[in-house]
């Protein structure tokens, strides 16, 4: 009985692994695999249940300032899985999430019915900051852009020459890499 009980108290008190597997993702392979690359601000998020009820999808409805890439409408509204609706949630690590009033610069590809959804997952959406300087760093008038990353696991990759991955940079770069890219 010991040689099972012991297992099982062992495999109940482990951490559980909270991360999504990916590869990374550079700014130029975000740009060339999106319809269109929008910064904006998130005006709107709500999240609704499948019509099964098995399934929670959030909205995120962003107000276009300025289009990188492509030409999306006025208001684009994002789709991702997870969320919560009521007492019932659901979670997806490694996707991208947003909050009502946060400056945005997303990577999007059209998803139907007048929705997109990020590409890329979590390395798609940059939250923008505004500049300010800090002793580690010097500020830029733009400000800094940052993917949330905080849920995702990395595999080893190289990069082609010249390609950035997608992290914290300026938001002058990201600008500039989206709009040199193929």
């Amino acid at each position: 009985m010991l040689r099972f009980a012991l297992p099982m108290v062992l495999l109940l008190a482990a951490p559980r692994a909270l991360a999504a597997v990916a590869v990374p993702a550079t700014v130029e392979g975000l740009a060339s695999a999106s319809d269109a690359v929008v910064r904006g601000r998130v005006d709107r998020v709500y999240a609704r249940r499948s019509s099964d009820g098995r399934l929670v999808v959030t909205y995120a409805e962003i107000v276009t300032a300025g289009a990188w890439r492509g030409s999306p409408p006025a208001r684009v509204t994002v789709v991702t899985p997870g969320g919560v609706v009521g007492d019932f949630g659901q979670r997806v690590d490694g996707m991208a999430g947003f909050r009502a009033g946060e400056e945005v610069v997303v990577f999007v590809a059209r998803a139907g019915a007048g929705t997109w959804q990020v590409t890329g997952a979590a390395q798609g959406k940059f939250r923008v900051e505004a500049g300010k300087a800090t002793p580690e760093r010097m500020a830029t008038p733009e400000g800094m852009a940052t993917p949330d990353l905080s849920g995702m696991t990395f595999v080893d990759r190289l990069l082609a020459p010249g390609e950035r991955r997608s992290e914290r940079m300026a938001v002058e770069e990201l600008e500039r890499r989206v709009r040199a890219a193929r």
